[in-house]
């Protein structure tokens, strides 16, 4: 059990101090905002061992699992909302997720991981990154989770070469990212852009010889179309193991396996009790991650004749001079630019422009600002985020906020909108540009 020796209230910084002994083999349960620094002995989080002299901070949208390797003394810091307490022993199946992810790292190949939102699939992935590490394997870890991605901002994907233990996947940054331009595999064209990165990037995680690749993936499941689309991502990866968090998930996915011997899967029990996060606070947690992209945004732009914008309805339709000049005629507004195809003509006025003609799909120039975008080069990679600061038709050029300097040859406009505090307004589901 826990033992206090010095408990005491920091009422100025509204934090608990205290200090405790906990014997070996306890499994404690810590709700963060929480820092733990061992003074003596020994603990074990997600795979990393934490000993004499070594701290740990916990944030407050995470919740781990700590077990207590040998007699240990441990100072913990508790912020607003922390908490540290003995697990029961049914409560926490952190040595059935250790057991599995040596099992998972002795095997290798591809690993799936598929559950319900906050089922524990990227703590379980970061975990098996960490055993993975701890053995000396070349380890590549691809969050496919676009909504609330830790590698990259929210909308993209991304490809990490782990290199080192982390606690929380947000200490790292991904290596190769894939813009998605959605928040969820439901919207959208994103279902058919996710399946493509998902294979791009586990095509160059194996070509660049990782011998574990991770493919961690979102919370969107149980209804019949998130259940169609995670079993195409099985289909088309292959995956040597499939990890499913939680026996209820693990139903949806078991009976469809039950025939292939090319993979195993494994169902694992997930935490009785974990820090639930709301929707407000996934909503800041966003707008931290797209700040961290931004801190040193400067403004770039880019003359229309200079670059290739995708993904724009303005853009990448027929120029029509002849319909271009009857349609200027009959509105009797200037108009900036059109596009035809074969089921729409998209025309571009001014903002103050007014056109009663359901016929045609208006564009104004202020509907883009805050529009998130990727950066691409000759080879049509992503290389770069942003973020649309302004569109001039008249100068003819579009203005980035973005603090990729290198060469640019390609836009790539998504759908999620940013405000000026860096945090989502949401999805525009019809075309802004």
């Amino acid at each position: 059990m826990i033992h206090t020796i010095v408990p005491h209230i920091a009422p100025l910084s509204n934090v608990s101090i205290m200090r405790l002994n906990v014997e070996a083999g306890k499994v404690l349960r810590v709700l963060g905002p929480v820092r733990i620094s061992v003074e003596k002995g020994r603990i074990r989080i997600l795979g990393i061992d934490i000993e004499n002299g070594k701290d740990v901070w916990i944030s407050r949208y995470r919740s781990y699992a700590i077990k207590v390797l040998e007699p240990s003394t441990i100072g913990v810091v508790l912020g607003i909302g922390g908490s540290i307490e003995n697990a029961q022993p049914d409560e926490e199946p952190i040595d059935i997720w250790e057991n599995t992810a040596n099992e998972i790292t002795n095997r290798g190949g591809k690993v799936l991981i598929l559950g319900f939102i906050e089922s524990g699939k990227t703590t379980f992935a970061t975990l098996l990154s960490n055993i993975a590490i701890e053995k000396g394997l070349n380890v590549a870890l691809i969050d496919a989770d676009i909504g609330q991605c830790d590698l990259a901002p929210p909308g993209f994907i991304a490809l990490k070469f782990m290199d080192r233990k982390v606690l929380w996947l947000r200490e790292v940054a991904g290596d190769i990212i894939r813009f998605i331009g959605y928040l969820s595999p439901s919207q959208g064209a994103a279902l058919s852009r996710l399946l493509s990165s998902v294979v791009e990037l586990v095509s160059i995680a194996e070509s660049k010889g990782a011998e574990l690749i991770i493919v961690n993936t979102d919370g969107w499941f149980g209804d019949f179309e998130a259940i169609q689309y995670k079993l195409q991502l099985i289909k088309v990866l292959k995956p040597e193991n499939v990890v499913v968090m939680g026996e209820d998930a693990c139903r949806y996915i078991e009976s469809a396996l039950s025939k292939f011997s090319l993979m195993k899967l494994f169902c694992l029990p997930i935490p009785k009790v974990v820090r639930k996060r709301d929707r407000e606070d996934r909503r800041q947690l966003r707008k931290a991650n797209y700040s961290n992209y931004f801190q040193k945004a400067r403004r770039r732009c880019f003359k229309f004749d200079d670059i290739s914008i995708l993904n724009s309805c303005l853009f990448n339709g027929v120029k029509d001079a002849e319909m271009h000049s009857k349609l200027q005629q009959e509105l009797n507004v200037p108009i900036y630019m059109t596009s035809r195809y074969d089921d729409s003509i998209v025309v571009a006025v001014p903002d103050d422009a007014y056109i009663d003609k359901r016929d045609l799909y208006i564009i104004k120039p202020a509907q883009a600002k805050g529009l998130l975008v990727a950066l691409l080069n000759s080879s049509l990679e992503d290389v770069g985020v942003g973020v649309i600061d302004s569109i001039d038709f008249e100068k003819r050029e579009i203005c980035i906020l973005t603090e990729y300097e290198g060469e640019v040859r390609g836009i790539d406009i998504g759908r999620i909108i940013i405000g000026k505090d860096w945090m989502d307004k949401g999805i525009a589901f019809k075309c802004v540009i």
